[in-house]
């Protein structure tokens, strides 16, 4: 029996949900949901558009989430807010910054012209041979390896914020990568799992340094809770870096093995 087609439909299926997101966004759609989903399908695309070389068209993609970013700080701030129960006058400030926000993306047409991007770039033609993409996601894993290597290797007792978003950046495209094995023998869903945390605790830490930012720039009488809930979170993500090649797998020769083909050992601690 031949393995699955790592490729399915889902890269169609993803760029169908994407630009339905964008339709509704562009309609006035303000649900923090709907541009969650068009990011990270976005983000699914760019990976994808990695795994089989398309480079470029995986920076566009790139460069069309990082459009949409302040709007999604934005959303995320305002429910912390609402759960923090801050001072009324903080949540108007940051509702006018939010409304701002939209208005600038609705003038400069930003849903629109992420869609033509979308529509020209963010799919590639399926490869006629299943095992070729195969073949690139056992290479890709094994860069991805060496730079998670080389990366926490280098990053020291207190990582600077610069080099943790470097490391949320790698960690989050090799999940999404991971994704795309996971109907395949050797899949590890145990890993996307850690994956997922790993990103999880190094994006708190990322929201928090924008939600510090943002209460300094808006004058919040919530700075002081917020600068508390910020050091908190930088604590988390500086320790994470001199355990994650633990967490994820162990150690195989001079490399860390995050997935291994089907002839290999493979183990993630528990």
């Amino acid at each position: 029996m031949s393995e699955p087609n790592l490729t399915e439909d889902r890269p169609a299926r993803y760029r169908a949900v994407v630009l339905q997101a964008l339709t509704r966004l562009s309609g006035g759609d303000t649900d923090s949901a709907t541009l969650h989903r068009a990011r990270t399908h976005l983000r699914r695309l760019q990976a994808y558009l990695e795994l089989v070389g398309e480079d470029r068209n995986a920076d566009r993609v790139a460069r069309c989430v990082m459009r949409l970013s302040k709007l999604r700080t934005l959303q995320v701030f305002e429910r912390y807010l609402s759960k923090l129960d801050a001072p009324r006058s903080d949540r108007k400030a940051v509702k006018r910054r939010l409304r701002a926000t939209r208005e600038k993306l609705e003038r400069s047409h930003t849903y629109a012209a992420i869609e033509r991007i979308v529509r020209r770039h963010a799919l590639s033609p399926t490869p006629a041979n299943p095992e070729w993409l195969a073949d690139r996601m056992r290479a890709a894993r094994h860069a991805h390896a060496d730079a998670l290597q080389q990366v926490t290797v280098k990053v020291g007792t207190k990582p600077r914020r610069k080099t943790l978003h470097r490391l949320r950046l790698l960690i989050k495209s090799i999940r999404y990568q991971e994704e795309w094995a996971l109907d395949r023998p050797d899949a590890m869903p145990a890993l996307v799992r850690r994956l997922n945390h790993a990103q999880a605790v190094l994006g708190e830490y990322e929201d928090r340094v924008q939600f510090r930012k943002l209460a300094r720039a808006l004058d919040l009488r919530s700075s002081a809770i917020i600068k508390k809930h910020w050091r908190k979170a930088r604590t988390r993500a500086r320790a994470l870096p001199a355990h994650l090649v633990s967490y994820l797998g162990t150690a195989a020769g001079p490399r860390i093995r995050l997935v291994g083909s089907r002839h290999d050992s493979v183990h993630v601690a528990g």
